[in-house]
C-alpha cells in the first residue's frame, strides 16, 4: 500500500508539471494528448513489475532431439580378488555342510584353499580341494579365515545326507606309571586313527566317560587317584552321529 500511495503521488506531480507547461505565458511544447499519453505511458511503467526472461538453449544433436548438457561422467568398476579361505586350526573337509557328512579327509593348520560357495545355515564354505575326487569339500567357518571377495560367492544347496556308517575303533598302545607317595597313576594312551568318519574320541575309565575330544586326535594322559590293588578298566571310544565303537578293554592295576 504505502508503494502504492508512492507511485499515486508521483503520477500527481506529473500531471501537475504538465499542466503547467500549458498556462499561459509558457511555450508549449506537447499538445494536451501527448501529454496524456505520455504520463499513461510513465504510469504503466511505473506499475508494471519488471520480468527478466532467460532462455537456455538445449544442445541439438544428429536426430534433433534436445539432450540437456552436463558435466563430465565416469565410471566406477568395483575392484574384485579371488575369495580365499585360511586354516587357523587342523580341520575335516566333508563332503557336505555339517557333521552330518562324511569326513573326505582333514586339512592341518595354515592350508589355503579358493572359497567357491558357502552355506550360511551352518557356517560351512565350498572350497576347491584338489585331494577330493569331486574338486571340492566343505570346511566349517569357524575354524578358518576370509580374505579376498568373499562376500560375493553363491550361497550353495548342500547335497542330500547319506546314512553314516559307524566309525572304525581305534588300535591303542598304553604305558602307566604308579605314584604310591602321591596315591595316583599317570596312563598314557595312543591310538592309531582308523576311522574317517568321526566327531570326535572319548576316554572311557571304567565305563564312565572321563573327556571328549576332537576328530583325528591320537593321544591322551589320564591321572587317576588310585587304591592299592585296585584295577581300573580302560577303553578308547570313536563316535559319530549313527553311533560309537570302542576298542578292547585295557585293565591297569598298582
Amino acid at each position: 500500500m504505502k508503494n502504492t500511495k508512492n507511485i499515486l503521488v508521483a503520477f500527481t506531480l506529473l500531471i501537475a508539471s504538465a499542466l503547467a507547461c500549458n498556462l499561459p505565458n509558457s511555450t508549449p511544447q506537447q499538445t494536451a494528448p501527448e501529454i496524456q499519453t505520455a504520463a499513461a505511458q510513465t504510469l504503466q511503467a511505473i506499475l508494471t513489475p519488471s520480468i527478466t526472461v532467460t532462455v537456455v538453449q538445449p544442445a541439438i544433436i544428429a536426430n534433433n532431439t534436445a539432450t540437456p548438457t552436463s558435466g563430465p561422467k565416469g565410471t566406477i568398476t568395483p575392484t574384485y580378488s579371488v575369495p580365499m579361505l585360511t586354516l587357523r586350526e587342523q580341520t575335516n573337509c566333508r563332503a557336505g555342510p555339517g557333521q552330518s557328512y562324511d569326513i573326505l579327509f582333514a586339512y592341518v593348520k595354515g592350508v589355503k584353499r579358493e572359497i567357491i560357495g558357502y552355506y550360511a545355515e551352518t557356517n560351512y564354505w565350498l572350497i576347491k580341494a584338489p585331494e577330493s575326487s569331486t574338486g571340492e569339500c566343505w570346511v566349517w567357518g569357524e575354524y578358518a579365515d576370509l580374505t579376498g571377495s568373499y562376500w560375493a560367492v553363491p550361497s550353495v544347496i548342500p547335497p542330500p545326507t547319506a546314512t553314516m556308517s559307524l566309525p572304525t575303533a581305534p588300535a591303542v598302545k598304553w604305558q602307566f606309571n604308579c605314584d604310591y607317595t602321591a596315591g595316583q597313576m599317570n596312563v598314557d594312551f595312543t591310538w592309531t586313527d582308523n576311522a574317517t568318519n568321526e566327531t570326535g574320541y572319548r576316554v572311557i575309565r571304567n565305563d564312565q566317560p572321563v573327556v571328549e575330544l576332537p576328530a583325528n586326535t591320537t593321544s591322551y594322559t589320564d591321572l587317576y587317584a588310585f587304591k592299592a590293588g585296585e584295577k581300573v578298566n580302560y577303553q578308547i571310544e570313536v563316535y559319530n552321529i549313527t553311533g560309537s565303537a570302542r576298542s578292547a578293554v585295557i585293565t591297569i592295576s598298582c
